[in-house]
This record gives structure tokens, sequence and C-alpha cells, in this order.
């Protein structure tokens, strides 16, 4: 018997954006086979400001103190946002865990809830040189089905999690990842599909995965000319096969003619997420960096899923 739990780890930094992430992995959650955890990365308090508090308070509840500390307020928030929601409620219980980290008189600091079907919600509080750098730590950390990342617009503005973040993880990052770009829940999944055997194995996983949320699957194959067509139609076949092996309805699909980046842009701007296969070498950045699915990620003004 498959034992799995379905891991979501969403990045948050307290903005509007997060929240719409937030609503977004609780779609993905539905069921009590899913846990949750909510990371904010914080910079290491080289002033030592925060030496003042009682430890022993601190490791007791993670909660009742210094919310003035950036992150405490933003995960409480999202915490209260869970029980609006109707996902949690205060009956859950919680345990809180801390790690000592050189150099910060604080450390690492979770509180972890767990109902009583054996669900968990973990709020994470993670000290690091950087938001990146704390991202990609807690992901080599735990084994993740999918990484979530709220970015605000281009990412050009004052969130933490900006395109220089988002860069850095998706590039170095070894799992499936979404770039929550002004997600909206109900507009299904465009998934892009071609011939490679990785393109229709992400196919299939992502629908699997859209169907957690009762997202409708939509596939894309794109010919960069009239010669193409054959074989991206060969694709979408291959891909539907696939997904519909998977249990997983497909509702329409589409064979365009382009520029790959121009025509999944275009394509995928009605939908909640585009969702592409990474087929670089993993540990190569330079190679993803010049890929048609990392110049979609850039350039797409909705959400994209890169699947690994």
């Amino acid at each position: 018997m498959d034992d799995h739990r379905y891991n979501i780890l969403l990045c948050i930094d307290g903005s509007e954006e997060s929240f719409r992430g937030l609503r977004y992995a609780v779609k993905v959650s539905r069921g009590n086979d899913a846990d949750i955890t909510l990371l904010f990365v914080r910079p290491v308090d080289k002033s030592g400001r925060s030496s003042g508090l009682d430890m022993r308070v601190a490791r007791e509840n993670m909660l009742e103190w210094g919310l003035e500390l950036p992150g405490m307020q933003a995960l409480e928030d999202a915490h209260q946002e869970l029980i609006k929601m109707g996902y949690m409620d205060e009956e859950w219980e919680f345990e809180t865990v801390h790690r000592e980290v050189v150099g910060d008189p604080l450390g690492d600091n979770m509180v972890v809830y767990t109902s009583s079907e054996n669900e968990h919600i973990v709020l994470k509080l993670m000290v690091s040189t950087s938001v990146a750098r704390g991202i990609l730590d807690e992901c080599e950390l735990n084994d993740y089905d999918l990484t979530i990342l709220a970015m605000s617009g281009d990412g050009t503005g004052h969130s933490s999690i900006n395109w220089g973040v988002t860069r850095s993880v998706v590039s170095e990052h070894k799992g499936t990842i979404l770039l929550a770009r002004g997600i909206e829940e109900n507009h299904g999944h465009l998934i892009c599909v071609n011939q490679d055997e990785k393109s229709i194995a992400a196919a299939k996983k992502d629908a699997i995965m859209a169907s957690r949320c009762d997202c409708p699957v939509h596939l894309l194959s794109v010919a960069e000319n009239e010669e193409e067509v054959p074989e991206a139609e060969t694709a979408i076949t291959w891909a539907r096969a696939a997904i519909t092996k998977a249990g997983v309805e497909v509702v329409d699909s589409t064979v365009a003619i382009g520029d790959p980046i121009t025509q999944i842009i275009k394509h995928g701007a009605p939908y909640s997420v585009i969702v592409m296969a990474d087929s670089h070498v993993k540990g190569l950045r330079r190679i993803f960096q010049t890929s048609v699915a990392y110049e979609v990620l850039k350039k797409a003004h909705n959400s994209v899923m890169i699947v690994r």
C-alpha cells in the first residue's frame, strides 16, 4: 500500500501574492493525504538584537515571541488564513522545534501542527545568508513533491521573493517548482509537450497533480514550421495516451506553429498555470538559462510550473 503523503513547500514573504499561493496550495492539498510547509527565510541577525529574548520561551512556542522579527508576522498571518479558510482549526496539536545556527541568537525555529487525521502544517522561520540559499537548503533537507514561489508582477519590486531569487532557485532546484504569479485557481493547466520522453512523463505527472485540485488539463505542442506539424501531433497523441492511462481526462489539445516561446506564452495566457518539462542536465545552470522553459518562466505574465 502506498502511504506517501503529498508534500508541498510554499515560500512566503507576507505579500498578497503569498496568500494567492497559499490558497492554491490548499486546493492542491484537498483531502488528508497532503502536508504543507510554510517557509520564511530571514537574514542572519549579525547585530544580535534578538539575543535579549528569553530563549526558553522562544523554544516553547514560536508564535508567542518576537513578532517584530522579520517573517514572524507573515507566518502568523498565514496560520490565521488557514484557520479562516477552514483548512485547519485551533484544536490541532502542535510542537515547536529549534535548531542552533552559528552567528544568530535565535537560529531556525518551527511549529509543527498535526490534526487528528495526521495532517501536518509546518510554519518554519529559517535563517540564511540569502533567501535563495535558504529555500534551496530547505528543498535539500526534505523531499517536496511541489515547491511554490509566489512572486508579484515582474518580480522587480520590494518583495523578498523577486526574479533574482526565483532564477537562482529554479535553476538549481532538482524538483518540481511553481512560480505563482497572479495565480487564479479555476482556469486549468496548459501542459506543453514534445516527443521527448521527459516531456511526456512530465505531462503525466502534472496531470495527476492537476486532478488533485480539479483543474482541467489542456495540451499544447508547438511546431516551428509546417514540416514539424506531424511531430507535434504525435507528441499530443503520446501525452494524451499517457494521461488517459493515469485516469485523468484531457479536455482539449492544440498544435501551434511558430516560435515556441512566443506561442507558449500566447496560448498559455488564459490558463492558471503553464506547465513545461525541464530537460536540461541537472546542475548545469547555464544550459537551463538558455532553454525555452527558462524564457517562458521569465517572460510569461501568469504562473509557470517547471516539472522535474
